[in-house]
């Protein structure tokens, strides 16, 4: 192995991205996306569905959603969040970073997401 110094690993976050599967990142948001009234995350009884269940276009916008949360490594709740609202809002309000608010997202991370999805 070359040179591996663990400092500049962890650094980058390389950690959680290589590590976080979308299944553990799916009941946060898919929780999120029913308190918002998104119904495609629920059955028929209106329980949050499995990932493996998810179809089309919210399986698309949830890996996008993970893409993202690696990317910027959002280890906090607080940022995933605003992630979300971020994917969200990129999907299908466009606008810029400045017709959100945002808890912790800041515009260069806003940027990034923009240019990764």
């Amino acid at each position: 192995m070359d040179n591996f110094d663990l400092r500049k690993y962890l650094t980058e976050g390389r950690l959680l991205k290589e590590n976080v599967s979308p299944e553990e990142l799916w009941p946060e948001w898919a929780q999120g996306e029913k308190e918002v009234g998104n119904d495609m995350v629920l059955n028929d009884k209106g329980n949050i569905i499995g990932f493996s269940s998810a179809k089309g276009e919210t399986k698309e916008v949830f890996m996008e959603y993970v893409k993202a949360v690696k990317t910027l490594n959002a280890s906090s709740k607080e940022l995933r969040d605003d992630i979300a609202m971020a994917i969200s809002g990129i999907f299908y309000g466009g606008g810029d970073f400045e017709d959100y608010s945002f808890d912790v997202l800041t515009a260069d991370q806003f940027t990034k997401i923009q240019d990764i999805i």
